[in-house]
């Protein structure tokens, strides 16, 4: 009996003791634990209560009718978990503000502060926010204009853009004279002055490789010759002083240092040849940019971009850094007969298919990182957003023919370099 008592106390002290951890733990896990989250995720937003009442909300329809249509289309999905054509205007308000202020923290916390712009004259915050503004100017400001007489340049490059070339474009792409006139023309030899013996690096998907594709046009008079779009050779641009030009495909400017091979062979889905390597960086000290859309939260978005910036920026700090803007696709663009006279709505990019609805938030999030690591973000997407028409087509609503809109990207570009060497 005696010894029955004791099994019995020590049996009940056990579960006492078990009890206490067990509440320890809990509340210990509710200190931890943030009384109310930061969205980091589209899926963190709540759902929004369909009220037929409420304008704000849009479902999904059968039919689209975008702007450049001659009919309506069918709807094509969105083949993503992380499409925001669910949400309510306050709601995609709200995700863009967070996002671009998340974007901004992260940049900040990690690159911390860099005055000016590296690699060009403009060693003040002043000088830099001049120097963008002006640029914001060209490309925010600006209108397609038809101009007769006008002709397009000649490609001498790939065949595969020259294909569906147009024999008469005469849109140009104007700015207003009285506050940032961008003249029309592109000087190669003082593009050449400008680089003064820089090599540059190109950088993304294939839309980046149709960027190295007109920048040959512009500075070469003859052809040159890439076997495939994933890593061109160099190409000679400027004689005196030398200056080469490169293409490496990494869709989502990863800083790997090795190939990712999936069963042996280099992954389709999604490229990321390495270009952030010791030896890379001292031989191209001028980078152009771009990281293409994928299916990703914004929150990745935020930290792989900011760990490229980090790691360039560690390697090579006098580095040149541009970044291009991401274009929306245009679906059906075999309908479009000219270009868009204002840039589509909200309600409108939220019935765009394969992410590219989520492009406009996302290059909001990129100009804030690319800013912070002393770079230039160049909005190339305002032009291109306008221009549904110009397409290589068919299937391929994406990339344009060459030449045709793409040709006032080195017209900005030309004059990108001018402003960061005066």
């Amino acid at each position: 009996m005696f010894l029955q008592r004791i099994v019995r106390r020590s049996s009940r002290s056990r579960l006492l003791i078990y009890i206490a951890i067990v509440g320890v733990l809990i509340f210990c896990s509710s200190l931890n634990k943030p009384s109310s989250p930061p969205i980091t995720q589209i899926d963190d937003i709540p759902e929004p209560i369909h009220d037929d009442n409420d304008d704000r909300y849009e479902s999904t329809l059968d039919t689209v009718a975008l702007p450049w249509y001659t009919h309506p289309h069918p709807a094509l999905p969105v083949s993503n978990n992380f499409s925001t054509g669910h949400l309510s205007l306050d709601q995609w308000q709200a995700l863009w503000e967070h996002s671009v202020e998340r974007a901004q923290q992260v940049a900040e916390l990690v690159l911390g502060p860099i005055q000016g712009i590296p690699g060009s004259v403009h060693r003040t915050y002043e000088a830099a926010d001049r120097v963008r503004a002006q640029i914001d100017c060209w490309t925010s400001q600006g209108q397609w204009k038809q101009q007769d007489g006008y002709h397009l340049a000649k490609h001498f490059q790939d065949p595969l853009y020259g294909k569906c070339k147009r024999q008469h474009d005469p849109y140009v792409w104007s700015t207003p004279t009285t506050t940032c006139h961008l003249d029309d023309t592109v000087d190669p030899v003082t593009w050449c002055s400008l680089l003064d013996g820089r090599n540059m690096l190109i950088v993304g998907d294939l839309v980046q490789y149709q960027l190295h594709e007109v920048l040959l046009d512009a500075m070469r008079d003859g052809p040159t010759v890439c076997f495939g779009e994933l890593n061109c050779k160099d190409h000679t641009l400027c004689q005196q002083p030398e200056a080469r030009m490169r293409y490496i495909r990494n869709d989502i400017l990863s800083p790997v240092s090795r190939i990712n091979r999936a069963k042996g062979h280099p992954s389709v889905d999604t490229i990321e040849w390495p270009f952030i390597t010791s030896p890379m960086m001292r031989a191209y000290s001028v980078l152009i940019l771009n990281r293409a859309p994928v299916v990703e939260d914004d929150e990745t978005f935020i930290q792989q971009l900011v760990e490229t910036m980090r790691v360039i920026r560690s390697r090579a700090p006098d580095t040149l850094i541009l970044y291009r803007s991401t274009s929306i696709g245009h679906p059906f663009c075999n309908d479009a007969q000219a270009p868009l006279e204002s840039h589509l709505k909200d309600e409108e990019l939220r019935h765009l298919p394969y992410g590219w609805s989520e492009l406009k938030r996302r290059n909001a999030m990129a100009r804030k990182i690319v800013e912070a690591a002393g770079g230039v973000f160049v909005d190339l997407a305002a032009l291109t957003d306008l221009r549904p028409d110009g397409h290589m087509g068919g299937q391929d609503c994406l990339r344009y023919c060459i030449p045709g809109p793409l040709d006032a990207w080195v017209q900005v570009l030309y004059h990108v370099f001018l402003s960061l060497a005066q």
